[in-house]
């Protein structure tokens, strides 16, 4: 076994839970996919590379793989998604009492921000699961585009293309529903959550709406899973889809 396998591990866990939230969404599934991830790295550690960068490489294609399982196992997703999950919470007595706790607290004061993310990890999930992972993985998680088709078993020129035809969905997605950058979109939600719970941060995207600002964000945020109050509203998911 390779020496402190555990602690190398644990090194990653944050970067690894944020990265399978985004490509899941649904918390408590990524978390239990970050724990089957660690123990096939155990198992296999007499097989692991040597590096540390190299372990990490190798725990994030078997992760992904896990995801990708699972998302086959859990395919449908609407477009719609975090507008009927505003619809659904604020129904929810329960989601509406917790979120009023939530105001004011250092624990929503990034919140627009993470709800960008949401927002993105949400688009994402209308893609082809490779076409998602590709983008997370090469512009949030800094990996090469050669390293990202090493983790998903493809060409570079195969990931070239899902990351350019992953782009271009998203910029279609968020030019026909995101508000702040269609005036017309009909989602402005991050602004919203920011002053209901008045962190007074303002529009994450002032200045500049284009996709790589919310990949920039995300990057920013990439050892950051979801926090306590979109916690309570991904456990919505299961009883909409």
């Amino acid at each position: 076994m390779k020496s402190d396998l555990a602690g190398q591990l644990d090194g990653v866990r944050k970067e690894l839970s944020s990265y399978l939230c985004r490509l899941v969404v649904r918390p408590q599934v990524a978390e239990d996919l970050v724990q089957t991830a660690f123990l096939r790295c155990l198992e296999a550690s007499d097989r692991l590379p040597e590096s540390t960068e190299g372990i990490r490489a190798w725990v994030f294609k078997v992760a992904t793989n896990l995801a990708f399982d699972e998302l086959r196992r859990h395919s449908t997703w609407r477009e719609t998604m975090l507008l009927d999950l505003r619809e659904a919470a604020e129904a929810d007595a329960a989601v509406v009492e917790q979120s009023i706790a939530m105001v004011g607290t250092p624990e929503t004061k990034a919140i627009a921000r993470e709800h960008l993310v949401a927002c993105l990890a949400c688009t994402l999930r209308n893609l082809p699961e490779r076409k998602a992972a590709a983008l997370l993985l090469k512009e949030v998680h800094g990996f090469t585009v050669e390293e990202t088709a090493d983790l998903l078993d493809a060409t570079p020129a195969q990931a070239k293309n899902w990351l350019q035809e992953a782009r271009r969905h998203m910029a279609d997605r968020y030019g026909a529903t995101c508000a702040l950058l269609a005036k017309t979109g009909v989602c402005y939600q991050c602004v919203e959550l920011d002053g209901f719970f008045a962190s007074g941060q303002g529009n994450p995207l002032a200045g500049d709406t284009g996709v790589d600002a919310r990949f920039r964000i995300a990057a920013a945020l990439k050892e950051r899973a979801w926090g306590p109050w979109h916690r309570v509203v991904f456990d919505l998911i299961d009883e909409l889809i």
